[in-house]
């Protein structure tokens, strides 16, 4: 094999249009066919599916179809930003992409009466719009960055969506198209559940690749076109045509197939390979995508506990409907770690089915949790401090509450104590006040100054309600 060979297969970022290890999916063609038509759309879905690649293959065929494009990368922006700021930074790489950078920020300094979505919104309608002759198509990329700004871009998300709905009394809106990219459900765009969620638009599906529409990458493994398919087929039975895995997996067969003899000839080869790159502990904790896949799930906004147990319902094969409405499956969807055959949820690929299987659960499930009055929680391992100090596991700022308040700690397996470290108003536990250790059990509300904490235990304690247990009281301490 021709050593220039090795370079067919990119890993990660965002393939230029011509790179020719590009697959085409029918995404491809659903996103082409319903932003020519004027059609807002959105592709939200897990990391390192190809969604930035998507795009700017789709930007280049609409450009030459005749229409007007607009790429904004949502973190080349920045994010430590003033609403004022952040706006402005959009109207100037847009003004510069059609190159009125001078028309739009004349116009935004005019305007500044306004708030800055509606001058943006304005800029984008009267003076944008106005200089292109056809279609004007802007893609959103990275849009999960806007839940990392310090202001809420709620009414940025509600304004797209007014567009929309506007077409019927302003005509010329029809030739304004959005796409939004980026790893959200369309229920994150706008939190606000005062305001209308974000409803409109068609949603793109980037499913994984096909082995029929993945056959180019097939001949590029080793020179013997009979071996190469055979390679190949066994390299899908592992990834299941996931875009990232798939492609990493090719690379390393073809730069080891790169010489005058190959190395990785056989099945078994591809079997001992996939050991070493994805199975590996040293691989679990470097691969990318491994990691991403994993923090996404373990730091999502769900409950985990409950998040947990039902991917694990799922790892062992019980028939869970798909549901947009089920948050839990939203998240296991956008970690990417499952998908959907014939309506029903599935692990996605067997290094998935293998790396996240249920010992990963069972260690990564929580033994108990405190949640806060306002949804958050922390996980408690071994010992949990909570106090007005900075240094605590949960901070509460309030003068009710003492720098070191109350303490909750593990004794025995399951068991979690809950004490009071002499602060001066005291710790209440399902509102009697704590004089000594007491065994805490899902549900007990604990009450320390102004805040309110629900202690969650996914698993119960042997010891039975109502049994005298003695306690050193000097465990306890750190």
């Amino acid at each position: 094999m021709n050593p220039s060979e090795t370079s067919f297969f990119v890993t990660g970022g965002t393939l230029r249009n011509d790179a020719p290890c590009y697959v085409e999916r029918q995404a491809d063609k659903d996103i082409f066919d319903e932003l020519s038509r004027g059609e807002f759309c959105y592709v939200l879905t897990s990391r390192q599916m190809g969604k930035s690649s998507l795009m700017v293959r789709t930007a280049n065929r609409l450009r030459e179809s005749g229409a007007t494009v607009v790429v904004l990368d949502l973190t080349a922006i920045g994010q430590n930003l003033t609403p004022e700021q952040w706006y402005d930074g959009l109207l100037l790489r847009m003004g510069r992409q059609l190159e009125i950078e001078d028309e739009l920020e004349s116009f935004w300094r005019s305007h500044d009466r306004v708030s800055p979505v509606q001058r943006y919104m304005a800029a984008l309608r009267d003076v944008a719009l106005s200089k292109c002759r056809g279609e004007l198509v802007i893609f959103i990329d990275e849009i999960d960055v806007v839940r990392s700004l310090p202001f809420a871009t709620d009414e940025f998300f509600a304004a797209i969506r007014e567009c929309y709905n506007r077409r019927v009394e302003e005509p010329e809106l029809n030739r304004l198209t959005f796409c939004l990219l980026g790893v959200a459900t369309p229920a994150e765009l706008i939190r606000d559940a005062r305001t209308t969620p974000f409803n409109i638009g068609k949603r793109i599906e980037l499913a994984d690749f096909k082995e029929s529409e993945a056959a180019p990458l097939a001949r590029r493994l080793v020179a013997a076109q009979s071996i190469a398919q055979k390679l190949f087929t066994r390299i899908f039975h592992w990834t299941n045509g996931h875009p990232y895995l798939t492609q990493r997996f090719c690379k390393v067969v073809s730069e080891a197939n790169s010489g005058s003899i190959a190395t990785i000839g056989d099945a078994q080869q591809i079997d001992l390979l996939c050991e070493r790159l994805f199975f590996s502990p040293r691989a679990r904790e470097l691969d990318d995508n491994l990691l991403f896949v994993r923090e996404r799930v373990l730091r999502s906004e769900a409950d985990l506990t409950k998040l947990l147990r039902l991917y694990e319902e799922i790892h062992k094969g019980q028939r869970i409907p798909d549901d947009e409405t089920d948050d839990r499956i939203n998240q296991l969807r956008l970690a990417g770690v499952v998908d959907v055959a014939e309506g029903f949820l599935r692990v996605r690929n067997r290094i998935y089915f293998r790396v996240f299987d249920c010992n990963w659960v069972i260690a990564n499930v929580p033994d108990a949790e405190l949640e806060k009055a306002d949804g958050e929680r922390v996980r408690i391992d071994r010992s949990c401090a909570l106090g007005r100090d900075s240094s605590n596991d949960v901070v509460l700022v309030d003068q009710k509450v003492s720098r070191r308040h109350a303490l909750v700690q593990a004794q025995k397996q399951y068991e979690f104590w809950l004490m009071d470290l002499g602060s001066s108003n005291g710790t209440y536990l399902n509102g009697r006040r704590v004089t000594e250790p007491v065994l805490l059990r899902n549900q007990d509300q604990i009450e320390i100054g102004p805040f309110r904490l629900t202690f969650r235990q996914s698993k119960a304690s042997n010891v039975a309600i109502g049994e005298q247990i003695n306690s050193d009281r000097t465990v306890f301490y750190k």
